[in-house]
Parts: C-alpha cells; sequence; structure tokens
C-alpha cells in the first residue's frame, strides 16, 4: 500500500522529512497576561527504576539521532512516565502530560474532522 510505501522508503531514511515545512508547525498563542519569566510548567520528575532510565536513555539518543527532538535547556517541563503498551508486552511507551501547559495557552476550539472526510482528503492529496 502507499502507506507502507511511503514508511518503508522515505521515513526510514528521513525521519524528520515533514517537519521543516510550514503548513505543519502549529503555533500556540499564549494567556494576554502571559509572561516567559513566570515558569508555571516547571514539574518535579517522577522516579523511575533503573531498567526504565536505561530505556529513557537509549529512547532519547535514538530520537536524537533521528531529529525528531533537539537538546533544550529550557526552564518548562511537563510530566512523563512510561506505560506498556498492549501490543508489545514488555516494552515500554513515553507518555507525556501536557496538562500544566494550560495555564500559560490560550484556550483554542479546533474541530476534528470525521472519518469519512479524513480519507476524502487523502484520497485527493497529492504527493509533492
Amino acid at each position: 500500500s502507499l502507506k507502507n510505501n511511503i514508511t518503508n522508503n522515505l521515513c526510514s531514511d528521513i525521519p524528520d522529512a515533514f517537519w521543516h515545512r510550514k503548513r505543519h508547525v502549529v503555533s500556540l498563542t499564549y494567556e494576554k497576561d502571559f509572561s516567559e519569566q513566570n515558569t508555571p510548567t516547571k514539574e518535579r520528575p517522577i522516579q523511575i527504576t533503573y531498567e526504565l532510565m536505561e530505556h529513557c536513555k537509549q529512547e532519547i539518543a535514538e530520537l536524537l539521532t533521528k531529529k525528531l527532538i533537539t537538546p533544550s535547556k529550557s526552564p518548562w517541563s511537563c510530566v512523563t512516565c512510561y506505560v506498556s503498551k498492549n501490543s508489545k508486552i514488555g516494552t515500554p511507551r513515553l507518555v507525556i502530560n501536557y496538562k500544566s501547559l494550560n495555564t500559560a495557552l490560550q484556550w483554542i476550539r479546533h474541530h476534528i474532522l470525521n472519518k469519512k472526510d479524513l480519507l476524502k482528503r487523502l484520497t485527493e492529496a497529492k504527493i509533492i
């Protein structure tokens, strides 16, 4: 299928191929009285086991290598934890709780398209 072809051929070699397009970048608006000096999203790290810490380091190194994330010295942080995947027993999945960012961001409502509309858009889409 087309999805498998794109995933296997393009995304395996260039995992960040679509990240540098402006239409895929979302700009979030902050509350009017918000200041960068206020860091309301500073969260305490959650304790994890040594095995999870090693898995976390390995996962971060892999994401850095693929250029999906970049190093940061930002004072902002969100709560993260690992949960077990149902599909792959024994493989933990990283979960990030962005709820604390809601205090700094303005409420924006976006409608979620239904399945038929999304499929129609995909069938009419052109790969550039």
